[in-house]
């Protein structure tokens, strides 16, 4: 095979981090797992679909749609906003504009996956992946799907079909959109960026007050109320979410839904 990133070693990782979500989601951390299954299932989809690619310009299938008619997600914007904090999805667009020669295209998604926090300190390479033979790469392609079944049976993505802003993967970033968007009114725009901050990030208590502000001010008392009990598991002398915990059970008193 020669050198490069091992697709071994990369269905290991991905495996534990959908492992460590399911962990998350036996202790009743919804939030939390998202955070792992959703990583591990954009960087996973990422790669499948980077292989289908590889097959259909080595001649398989009559179209990419025909590639990817049985895969879960197809499109880079897709399978990026899975979670915006993997590296993968802008990695291996990078990867097939190159194998295409297309170097002027390859460079900005290469570029973006390189700053990304969870890109690997040693780097990625899958270029390899240009000279296996066809047998090899279905094989491979088979043992990605598994996985993505394996990650999907238990999370599956709510996708807007959005426009994939790549600078998402940045927690601060949709932070800030989401208190921007909360400021201009659009409340549910306020809470889908805070649901991004919080997918990327779940160890800042600040998300948590955020995304359950968000939330209230929706009248989604339910999802409110579940940051608010997630986010004082993580981090139960926060004053903040004590704080708005008492402020929801007098709100739910006034409406004569709690005694």
């Amino acid at each position: 095979m020669g050198d490069g990133t091992s697709y071994a070693a990369f269905l290991e990782v991905m495996s534990e981090i959908n492992r460590y979500g399911i962990r998350m989601e036996e202790q009743s951390l919804p939030v939390q797992q998202e955070a792992y299954a959703s990583f591990a299932g954009a960087s996973v989809s990422a790669f499948r679909y980077a292989v289908e690619w590889i097959l259909y310009l080595k001649g398989e299938g009559e179209s990419m749609a025909d590639m990817t008619a049985d895969s879960p997600f197809t499109g880079w914007e897709t399978i990026a906003e899975i979670n915006y904090t993997s590296p993968y999805p802008s990695y291996f667009e990078g990867l097939i504009y190159e194998v295409q020669g297309k170097t002027e295209e390859c460079l900005e998604p290469y570029a973006m996956a390189s700053v990304m926090p969870m890109f690997p300190e040693e780097g990625l390479d899958f270029y390899y992946l240009k000279k296996m033979d066809v047998d090899a790469l279905y094989e491979l392609r088979g043992a990605l799907r598994a996985l993505e079944d394996t990650i999907y049976a238990s999370y599956f993505p709510e996708l807007t079909g959005r426009q994939w802003d790549r600078a998402l993967f940045d927690a601060g970033y949709a932070f800030s959109l989401s208190v921007e968007s909360a400021q201009a009114g659009d409340r549910s725009e306020a809470l889908w960026y805070a649901r991004q901050a919080l997918k990327s990030d779940p160890s800042v208590a600040e998300h948590w007050e955020n995304a359950a502000a968000c939330a209230f001010f929706l009248d989604d008392l339910e999802q409110a109320g579940a940051f608010v009990d997630e986010g004082l598991a993580v981090f139960p002398e926060n004053e903040n979410l004590l704080a708005f915990r008492q402020k929801m059970l007098d709100t739910l008193k006034e409406m004569g839904v709690a005694q």
